[in-house]
């Protein structure tokens, strides 16, 4: 169990390294996929850490509702609320990168890049759990 949960950790810090590696070569797509993976995998980690399982599921708000109510943080449900945009357009790299023809800008990356390290700043005071 403990490799599990120490393994999503490891991927989403590789994921979210491999993001500035795609920035710095101009792969807006892979950015935008990148950092929401990170994202992701780094909330089935704190799932895991704490109950020993996570939804299979890539829908950021989901998971987010678990977090919220198994580490009784109303705050985490909140924080959510007044990004809701943000974090759509967080899933919404998920999709459009696998499946759609769809091609990030470099505005588009950095702002969902800079909202991802607020939401973790978020997550890692709220939860007192560093993502890296």
């Amino acid at each position: 169990m403990s490799e599990q949960k120490n393994y999503l950790k490891k991927r989403a810090r590789e994921f979210w390294e491999r993001a500035e590696e795609d920035l710095h070569k101009l792969r807006y797509n892979l950015v935008a996929l990148d950092v929401e993976q990170a994202v992701q995998l780094w909330l089935k980690h704190l799932l895991w850490k704490k109950v020993g399982d996570f939804p299979r599921t890539h829908y950021l708000e989901r998971l987010l509702q678990e977090i919220s109510e198994i580490y009784r943080k109303v705050t985490i449900l909140k924080f959510y609320e007044r990004h809701v945009l943000e974090f759509r357009m967080m899933e919404d790299a998920y999709i459009s990168s696998h499946y759609l023809p769809w091609e990030f800008t470099r505005k588009e990356v950095k702002s969902l890049s800079e909202f991802a390290k607020k939401f973790i700043a978020f997550m890692e005071k709220t939860l007192n759990e560093k993502f890296v």
